[in-house]
């Protein structure tokens, strides 16, 4: 029985391999997550390019921690109480304009807190407080955390990251950053937060190569026992050994050692066979498929299920950890702007109660 092309399409892209190195990761994730809750809760980050496995592995975090509904009541300043789901890991994605104010509304969001929008900084900070407190949060998650260093090297708000500390030293809550490698001069720019760190946690590509061009059997091996779990969990036959040397380096070629680009390539196989009648994914259909899914001239690469594919090292993929290191934009000065205590509370029930 022939299955459909959609249904294929569907099964190739729910595919989860929990490879050594991923398992590994996930698994001081979760040693984090469920330490004891002490004074000082431990912190982390884990990096590494795009398509290496950060986005499955926040899914996985999300997963194995679900928020139980309607679990927990908040009271927050001026007497007013809200229910509200509880969660044990709360998940957030930093704001591609990251200050203050634009994370702590994404996590009183998550949190559904009904005025996540309404605020100021000293407000916000206290609701976020107080729902960590209400939920028993044991950690916070934040993704695409490399948006907190510019390009150039420079953290983008100190401000932040010193609220990002203040969170941390009030609640014992554990932050884990998820991003890629430029978020290490986060680290290098502030000496508190990086004690306050465990070193980095990396995810990396597989290599076919070492760093002096020599073979990297172990490396060649793992990718190949990848490939080989693709091939069985993919609901579409093979008309070619996956597992030879020769094609494997092919696939090794186009994906770079990225285990997204096993995926991609495999679901434009399906997407193609929707249009063609195929039944099996043969040589012609990858060449197909590699032209389609993936921009090779623009990356100067040649497609490697052509006949004429000469076997050299594929272009390194972007070094994720490629910026210059500037100097940390100067903090302003403690005490500017801040308010009366009668102040903040007027302030904190006229934005709760707008």
């Amino acid at each position: 029985m022939t299955m459909d092309a959609d249904e294929a399409f569907a099964q190739i892209d729910a595919i989860f391999i929990n490879h050594p190195t991923f398992a590994r990761v996930r698994r001081m994730v979760r040693n984090i997550i469920e330490l004891p809750h002490t004074k000082t809760a431990p912190c982390a980050h884990v990096s590494g390019p795009s398509g290496v496995g950060k986005s499955t592995l926040r899914e996985c975090i999300k997963a194995e921690h679900p928020p139980v509904k309607d679990g927990a009541e908040v009271e927050l300043l001026g007497g007013l109480r809200m229910k509200t789901d509880r969660f044990k890991v709360l998940i957030v994605r930093m704001p591609s304009s990251p200050t203050v104010k634009a994370l702590a509304r994404e996590i009183l969001k998550a949190y559904g807190d009904e005025f996540w929008n309404r605020g100021d900084e000293y407000t916000l900070g206290d609701r976020v407080d107080r729902y960590i407190a209400a939920n028993g949060t044991r950690a916070i998650v934040i993704d695409e955390a490399q948006r907190a260093v510019e390009r150039s090297g420079t953290v983008v708000s100190d401000k932040l990251i010193d609220w990002i500390k203040s969170r941390h030293e009030t609640n014992s809550v554990a932050f884990i950053l998820l991003g890629l490698g430029s978020l290490r001069h986060l680290f290098q720019a502030d000496r508190q937060i990086r004690r306050r760190w465990d070193a980095e946690i990396r995810l990396e590509p597989y290599r076919w190569f070492r760093a002096d061009g020599s073979p990297d059997l172990e490396g060649q091996d793992d990718f190949i026992a990848l490939l080989a779990t693709f091939r069985d969990l993919t609901p579409i036959p093979f008309d070619f050994d996956i597992e030879s040397e020769e094609v494997a380096f092919r696939f090794f070629y186009l994906s770079r050692g990225l285990i997204d680009g096993v995926k991609k390539v495999l679901l434009m196989c399906a997407r193609l066979m929707k249009d063609n009648g195929q039944t099996s994914i043969d040589l012609p259909l990858l060449k197909q498929a590699a032209e389609e899914a993936f921009p090779l001239e623009e990356e100067g690469m040649q497609n490697p299920f052509s006949e004429d594919f000469v076997a050299i090292a594929p272009p390194p993929i972007e070094d994720d950890y490629q910026v210059r290191i500037a100097k940390s934009r100067s903090k302003k000065s403690a005490g500017k702007g801040a308010l009366s205590k009668k102040r903040l509370n007027q302030v904190v029930i006229s934005h709760l109660v707008k």
